[in-house]
């Protein structure tokens, strides 16, 4: 009886490891990119903003879904780069959202100006690596300043059309 066990112990051990290590979320590792110099306009709807104490916009993160392009906008002048953090998940065969790749987009460019960094990913429409239909993305805006950085709240998700 206590080899039934222990064999039945095993096998569900030995399952829950081949599910852990199949799960595509869980191979995420984080993306570095230094944006290049970018002046082109964005639509303010796929934006978060880090703003200080007295409400004042010190950056400006974003995502365009035409051409999978982050930007990192810096809006204030006071000497310190900005970035923007970005995730990106796709939908499984199950209709489930799963992060799949996620990223740092820095800028040092020096206020009024932006940068972007261009991501290939998959479009909503197209089959992804989860083994569904559906991509989505979401950004957040920060400032690398001393001490903890400041940082915006995470835009709404954005359907990556």
């Amino acid at each position: 009886m206590r080899g039934a066990i222990r064999t039945a112990v095993g096998m569900a051990t030995t399952g829950l490891l081949v599910l852990a290590m199949g799960n595509p979320a869980s191979a995420a590792t984080m993306e570095y990119n230094t944006a290049s110099s970018d002046n082109s306009s964005v639509n303010s709807y796929y934006c978060a903003y880090a703003k200080n104490g007295a409400g004042w916009t010190l950056a400006r993160g974003c995502f365009q879904p035409s051409g999978d392009i982050v930007f990192a906008k810096d809006n204030s002048a006071d000497g310190w780069p900005v970035y923007t953090l970005w995730q990106n998940e796709l939908k499984d065969s199950n209709g489930n959202w799963g992060l799949y790749r996620n990223g740092k987009c820095s800028w040092s460019g020096n206020a009024p100006s932006q940068g972007s960094c261009n991501k290939d990913m998959y479009e909503y429409s197209s089959k992804n690596a989860h083994g569904g239909v559906g991509s989505r993305v979401r950004v957040k805006s920060c400032v690398a300043d001393l001490g903890d950085d400041t940082c915006s709240s995470w835009s709404t998700w954005i359907l990556n059309a």
